[in-house]
């Protein structure tokens, strides 16, 4: 099974990496957990495998793999007044692990990478 490499976007709430970390940190189990789209799930990977996070230019740490779901979620950001529905394929991830920074330029969707902790 092949670990993943994906983006954090750099928009609103998610600009600053310090923001970010505090969100990160709080994502610990199966109730709070972090997601992101994709038009297709990773044949080579699943459940248990790893996701390392890139953001600022620069791989952060990761999450292990919990699920591929379609299951609708709700996402709501400080500047939003209304949660916003956040329909189709995604890659459920929790249990964030910080690591030395490794350059990484960021990219849209998602990636196989040879990265392991």
């Amino acid at each position: 099974m092949k670990n993943l490499l994906t983006t954090i976007p750099q928009r609103g709430d998610l600009r600053h990496w310090a923001n970010v970390e505090k969100i990160l940190q709080a994502c610990d189990s199966e109730e709070d957990f972090w997601t992101f789209g994709c038009r297709y799930f990773p044949k080579e990977s699943g459940p248990g495998a790893l996701c390392f996070m890139v953001h600022s230019g620069y791989v952060r740490g990761y999450f292990t793999v919990l699920e591929f779901t379609e299951e609708d979620a709700w996402r709501c950001s400080e500047d939003q007044q209304e949660p916003e529905l956040y329909q189709g394929p995604k890659v459920k991830l929790a249990v964030w692990r910080s690591i030395p920074t490794v350059p990484q330029r960021g990219f849209q969707g998602w990636r196989y990478t040879q990265l392991q902790p």
